[in-house]
């Protein structure tokens, strides 16, 4: 376990959707700013593709609101929580324009780690993002760690990530939950709804997030630069 270690550096949590900060990352944030270290928050897409039924713009807007809200619960100031316009579901094909937007909130916020989703997550705009911040960050001396979301569903692609990682460090969230179950509860415009739609966050996929760890996997300059070719 690092949560001694890792509350004392500066961090900063990249996450391709709005939720996705709290689901991987809450308890760590909330250690971090308990120990007075700096933490910031960027959110590279709109959010504007869920609920599949809602208007993009209607979307973007809810879920901005929801995305300040929850980061207010783990006890960010707005001030440290940015979004990115990227189209939500667009990560994938915007290129050089997603690395150079990491490569300046690093540049701008000069954290000794940068948390972000993997390579190997299964949705397209996590795995997209993950592969930014490898990018964006080969050859620097900046920790990169990621934290799964969607790989809790397919058990391959934990080990593909893990194998792709240095030992997986763990935070512990004793004192925390209860405060990160309000900040994902913010989020009720993803929230599957019983006998409605079988999508969004279930209670089972929920309650994945809400255990006594999480999990962050280090990725080492050698797999970053292999990931700029």
């Amino acid at each position: 376990e690092t949560t001694a270690t890792a509350s004392r550096k500066s961090c900063l949590v990249i996450a391709p959707h709005p939720d996705d900060e709290t689901l991987g990352c809450g308890a760590t944030i909330m250690h971090r700013l308990a120990a007075g270290t700096e933490v910031h928050v960027v959110v590279a897409s709109d959010g504007s593709a869920w609920p599949p039924d809602g208007e993009r713009e209607h979307n973007r807007q809810v879920r901005s609101r929801e995305l300040l809200i929850a980061c207010g619960v783990l006890g960010l100031d707005p001030g440290a929580v940015e979004q990115w316009a990227f189209r939500d579901g667009s990560l994938a094909s915007v290129g050089d324009d997603l690395v150079e937007a990491i490569a300046q909130a690093v540049r701008g916020c000069r954290p000794a780690e940068v948390l972000v989703t993997s390579v190997h997550d299964p949705h397209g705009d996590h795995s997209a993002l993950g592969r930014a911040a490898c990018k964006a960050l080969a050859g620097t001396s900046t920790r990169l760690l990621t934290y799964p979301i969607w790989q809790w569903d397919h058990p391959f692609a934990v080990m593909r990530m893990a194998r792709a990682a240095g030992r997986p460090e763990s935070v512990h969230t004793e004192g925390c939950l209860a405060r990160k179950a309000l900040a994902i509860g913010s989020y009720t415009s993803q929230f599957a709804v019983p006998g409605v739609s079988d999508s969004g966050l279930s209670p089972v996929f929920i309650d994945r997030f809400l255990r006594s760890k999480e999990l962050f996997f280090p990725v080492s300059n050698d797999y970053r630069l292999l990931m700029e070719r």
